[in-house]
């Protein structure tokens, strides 16, 4: 009687303590919705005085997580890079801005560091292809005198390539199965985008993109919740 009493005394708590480590949870595995922030941009390689500037960044997002630590995500942005220029030309002080406005698709790996709950900080990175819509210099002024816009979209090539890594903050929106998302990334620009030589160039046809980019997104699930069992 008193070897029964004990493994019963002891299997209670075992059991308790099992339900408790055990946890089964509904996960979102695709989402989507829009997203919009800010470029800081500039130019690098064969210029010189470029400065970062401000720029609009829109559009949408898909997003996928598997019920691990991994998943992937792209977007379809408009985008606008470029760079400020502040110098001198032949002695004559000058500053100017070349806007260069891009339908951009980037595409992220990304690595959840938790497996699930509230929050779900991640870390990515991947490729950017961004086409360009469109180019202008702009904000032009010389010797303190302000100047015209000037298209220059035929300085530009047809594609750019990048290589963008961020972090990104996911936590619960005002609704269920909503998010939001706040991303941080660096885009490191991997081809020339020049055709010819630009303003505030050496000359040379090595021209990059470097961009910081911060937007805010709400996503919205999309399809069924999967439940899942781990132990913690």
């Amino acid at each position: 009687m008193f070897r029964s009493i004990t493994l019963r005394s002891l299997a209670i708590p075992c059991v308790a303590l099992l339900t408790c480590l055990s946890t089964t949870y509904a996960q979102q595995r695709f989402s989507a919705g829009p997203r919009v922030g800010l470029n800081l941009s500039t130019l690098r390689g064969d210029v010189q005085n470029f400065k970062l500037t401000p720029g609009l960044t829109a559009g949408a997002f898909l997003m996928y997580s598997s019920l691990n630590h991994f998943g992937v995500s792209a977007d379809v942005l408009y985008s606008q890079r470029g760079g400020k220029f502040e110098g001198n030309t032949n002695g004559v002080p000058e500053e100017f801005k070349h806007r260069i406005n891009y339908l951009e698709i980037p595409v992220a790996l990304r690595y959840f560091l938790t497996l699930d709950g509230n929050f779900r900080p991640n870390l990515f990175f991947g490729p950017s292809l961004a086409i360009p819509l469109s180019a202008q210099t702009v904000k032009q002024k010389t010797n303190g005198a302000a100047q015209p816009d000037v298209d220059n979209s035929a300085a530009f090539k047809n594609l750019d390539l990048g290589l963008l890594a961020g972090f990104q903050l996911n936590f619960p929106g005002w609704g269920e199965r909503q998010r939001f998302l706040i991303d941080a990334r660096y885009t490191f620009g991997l081809a020339d985008i020049t055709r010819q030589p630009i303003r505030g160039g050496t000359g040379q046809q090595n021209v990059y993109n470097s961009t910081i980019t911060l937007t805010l997104g709400y996503g919205f699930g999309v399809g069924p919740e999967y439940r899942s069992r781990y132990r913690r």
